[in-house]
């Protein structure tokens, strides 16, 4: 089992937005991902969330975004009853199935200023 976990200012992600715009929105969210979250002014809370959940995720891995694997690798979802859920693509899936992993979970929680997100992955 393997413990990811990320914590993050909604105003920092607020201030990469107005450095890099459309960039880094693109950069971060997969199109599905961007079309359900909005305006990321709107919808802070949760783009931070989406944020720190694909930090959390990395961690998990003890990868980190590099040899490949990009922020398009993990895209969050939702199940039928509207908890987050992982999915995995690309260099990031290789690695976890590389790694023996078969279940990921995913916790999401935000308040007025921060998001923080845990991933735990187990084999």
């Amino acid at each position: 089992m393997n413990i990811g976990i990320d914590i993050v200012e909604h105003s920092r992600i607020l201030q990469a937005v107005s450095r890099s715009g459309a960039g880094f929105i693109a950069r971060v969210l997969s199109d599905e991902e961007q079309q359900r979250l909005g305006d990321v002014h709107e919808n802070i809370h949760r783009f931070s969330g989406v944020w720190a959940a694909k930090e959390a995720a990395v961690k998990a891995l003890g990868s980190g975004f590099r040899d490949g694997i990009s922020f398009y690798d993990i895209q969050i979802q939702h199940n039928e009853d509207g908890a987050p859920a992982y999915h995995f693509s690309g260099a990031f899936k290789i690695r976890y199935l590389q790694c023996g992993y078969t279940r990921s979970a995913l916790s999401i929680s935000h308040c007025q200023s921060h998001a923080v997100a845990v991933a735990v992955f187990t084999r």
